[in-house]
């Protein structure tokens, strides 16, 4: 079973897409900024990072998980043109507003 690590924490946010992800058949798991990338299972295949926490706004984080071959989608309030340009040339395949969700 494909697995999705989310860097969300806001528990309203992560309760929706989980429910949403696990009714698809993924298996989820919630990390935080101190989760070991070395820890992660191979059978990764996406991480979902709530950028409105500052937490996971690291280059660093989005660098290990691209290295690892994840695709990496991004979630903001509001995202403009900058912050698109930004985020993807960082790592991110796909950034969406909270509210798309």
């Amino acid at each position: 079973m494909p697995k999705i690590l989310f860097f969300i924490k806001d528990l309203e946010l992560g309760s929706k897409l989980s429910s949403i992800c696990v009714d698809l058949g993924y298996h989820v798991e919630f990390s935080d900024e101190n989760s070991d990338p070395d820890n992660f299972t191979e059978k990764v295949e996406m991480a979902i990072i709530d950028m409105d926490e500052k937490v996971f706004s690291s280059v660093g984080l989005i660098s290990e998980l691209k290295k690892r071959g994840l695709k990496i989608v991004g979630t903001m309030s509001q995202i403009n043109n900058r912050d698109q340009s930004r985020l993807r040339s960082v790592g991110f395949d796909i950034i969406v507003t909270r509210s798309s969700l």
